[in-house]
């Protein structure tokens, strides 16, 4: 008669043992390990190395988050719609897996990975996102606690009350891409505190140049052709050009769009210190 062996009370082992084991696990093992129960998931949280992960997830046709760790696990986690690499996760997980881009899956999901890794966040919200999911993802995004790295929305437009709130939750982040179309009577002023890397903006009629020179680049956008826009006066736009020659600012990088404007740009640089830069041209044989 063969021994049955006995199972192995993995969490009863001593805490550096289980740390060593877990660095000898990838990721997906990880994942699966800590899907077994809420006490499973609490333990493999506090085993795990702090600020180290990171969370990307891009809302599309083909939706997927990917958990990675850069030079401490060669191979990220990535959850497909169906499952970990295209296969169910585990039974008391599936309705998470099979359609965790809508509703509720979505909370389900980006709290147990919060709970298990508390990564940073990138998150790509694609033109199938409607406003209202946008807005409970970014709020459940704060509720969780978790640092935002980059920010890329393009769904078709958002409130102005929305706008505004991404615009304020996102001052620190290293990238915000925002583009969705806005109201022309948007306005918004942002303060010193607003000290991203990288900003674009597609509908940026009510940018102050001046408020963004605590960004390290940042490039606006007129795409909806709105009247006017704020930087549209040679007069704003050579008195922040002085500004940003003679403070110390960030701001390393701009580029301002203005739609079909005819613009004096000799009158608006002239009295400034300046140098051009020669684009080499193309040439086609």
């Amino acid at each position: 008669m063969s021994k049955v062996s006995k199972p192995l009370p993995l969490f009863r082992l001593p805490t550096l043992l289980l740390t060593k084991i877990i660095r000898y696990m990838n990721l997906k093992e990880i994942f699966m390990v800590s899907l077994a129960s809420k006490k499973s998931a609490y333990i493999i949280g506090s085993l795990l190395p702090p600020n180290l992960f990171n969370l990307e997830i891009d809302f599309s046709v083909e939706s997927k988050a990917t958990v990675g760790a850069e030079k401490h696990w060669i191979d990220p986690l990535v959850i497909k719609r169906m499952g970990v690499y295209g296969r169910p996760v585990a039974k008391q997980f599936c309705d998470v897996c099979s359609q965790w881009a809508e509703g509720d899956s979505v909370k389900s999901l980006l709290t147990h990975l919060a709970n298990v890794f508390n990564p940073t966040i990138s998150i790509d919200f694609g033109k199938i996102c409607h406003q209202e999911f946008v807005m409970e993802v970014m709020n459940l995004v704060k509720q969780l606690n978790l640092v935002k790295k980059s920010i890329y929305v393009s769904c078709a437009a958002l409130s102005p009350e929305n706008y505004k709130y991404i615009l304020d939750e996102c001052k620190t982040i290293f990238q915000l891409s925002l583009f969705c179309e806005i109201s022309s009577d948007f306005e918004y002023r942002a303060g010193p505190d607003f000290r991203m890397v990288y900003l674009y903006v597609s509908d940026g009629h009510w940018v102050h140049l001046e408020d963004f020179t605590n960004c390290n680049r940042a490039i606006v956008h007129n795409h909806h052709h709105h009247q006017q826009p704020k930087y549209a006066n040679p007069e704003v736009l050579r008195a922040f050009i002085r500004k940003w020659i003679e403070s110390e600012c960030r701001l390393q990088h701009l580029e301002v769009y203005g739609g079909f404007i005819l613009f004096p740009f000799r009158e608006v640089l002239s009295g400034l210190e300046y140098r051009s830069v020669l684009v080499p041209s193309l040439q086609y044989s």
